[in-house]
């Protein structure tokens, strides 16, 4: 830390400050060839109390955890005295601090012992989301659900809960994991906003080395999604465009599939390569599931749901998704169904939960088969696995 006493000041207002912390913000660097700014955060990983110290040069973001010490350390070597401006944010006020021309800082606003009063106070919260309002996460910008400094938007607040609920699913399965790396493919990817948060999810909350390739067959989605993983920094993140029903895609070890509202038999396609490629995780949410509802007969108890069009559709909806889950129980997956809220407010609600650890069996193909042959209709899982 600098000897400076002045400049020390600003360093033991934020260490008074850090139990009743929101953000640090370091602006206006004396130095315009470095760094150009910083951002603090208090963010809860595995249960325990970090900094993410973000820091932006050269138009990109770079993100650490630092506990306490640390971020006092790196504060007084590399911080104190390096911006002009600062700002410390807690739950009781804004200080705001300018840095003089002779060295040192001026606060400018908030009172001189407003941090003692609280210091001990304990913060009680509804609910702690894994994604918390405050944490530098660029999608959540471009969504529209964050504000550009990081505050909900309060016409999205439904939109974050259903972005933290699709962590949590996957939290569910990688909370307790002690793993360093994971390879995901994202099928189906779109604009691909659950792609960059779950990128998100893995190198910053988990702390992993994480690559993720996002697949789509529309050229301008995949070059715009390509841009923002730069502009980003996610250098870990890659897309790609290409049919997954019909090109070659990457055939190297892979730890987890995504398939989020891949259209019909794309998510079969999905689902047949996780399979294949030994995939341990796979997350699917399908969506429009026509194949079955296009080519289903009368032929037996089912009739009744066949007869009105609204009922069809959505009974053949549920047993293609139904024949899907008992096709990845036969190939030795753990499967769960879960209520999951869609993005786009849609009935399409279910996402299939898989982990590899179950046994093998040919039951569930059979079922489905008995069922296809009496009632007429095709489905494209069933048929690409036929040969297992």
């Amino acid at each position: 830390m600098t000897e400076n006493t002045e400049v020390s000041r600003l360093y033991r207002d934020l260490e008074q400050a850090l139990p009743v912390l929101q953000k640090v913000v370091l602006s206006q660097p004396v130095d315009k060839k470095g760094i150009s700014k910083v951002i603090i955060r208090p963010v809860i990983l595995k249960k325990a109390r970090l900094y993410q110290v973000e820091s932006f040069k050269d138009n990109k973001a770079y993100h650490e955890n630092l506990n306490e010490a640390q971020l006092m350390s790196r504060f007084g070597e590399e911080m104190d005295g390096k911006f002009r401006q600062a700002l410390i944010s807690t739950d009781c006020e804004n200080a705001q601090y300018c840095l003089r021309q002779k060295g040192g800082y001026k606060k400018t606003g908030g009172s001189e012992n407003s941090y003692i009063v609280y210091k001990n106070q304990s913060h009680n919260r509804e609910k702690e989301y894994i994604l918390a309002e405050g944490e530098a996460i660029p999608a959540l910008v471009d969504l529209g659900v964050f504000t550009k400094d990081y505050k909900i938007v309060r016409s999205k607040y439904d939109k974050y809960k259903q972005i933290n609920r699709f962590i949590e699913l996957i939290d569910q399965e990688f909370s307790k994991t002690s793993r360093d790396n994971i390879t995901i493919l994202d099928f189906g990817c779109g604009k691909s906003y659950l792609t960059f948060i779950l990128y998100y999810y893995f190198s910053v909350k988990k702390g992993m080395n994480v690559k993720i390739i996002g697949y789509d067959i529309k050229t301008d989605v995949v070059k715009n999604c390509s841009e923002l993983a730069e502009k980003y920094g996610y250098d870990g993140l890659s897309f790609v465009e290409a049919d997954v029903t019909k090109d070659k895609l990457y055939n190297e070890h892979i730890d987890m599939v995504v398939s989020l509202h891949a259209c019909n038999m794309a998510t079969d396609f999905a689902l047949n390569y996780a399979i294949t490629h030994g995939a341990e995780y796979i997350f699917s949410v399908p969506c429009c599931q026509h194949e079955i509802n296009s080519s289903i007969k009368k032929g037996g108890e089912l009739d009744v749901f066949l007869t009105h069009g609204i009922i069809k559709e959505r009974m053949s909806a549920l047993l293609t998704d139904a024949i899907r889950a008992d096709i990845l129980e036969d190939m030795g997956y753990k499967v769960d169904m879960i209520e999951f809220i869609d993005f786009e407010h849609s009935p399409k609600n279910i996402m299939i939960r898989a982990r590899k650890g179950g046994k093998k069996s040919t039951d569930g193909r059979q079922r489905a088969k008995t069922l296809a042959e009496r009632y007429g209709f095709t489905q494209t899982l069933l048929e690409l696995t036929g040969e297992y």
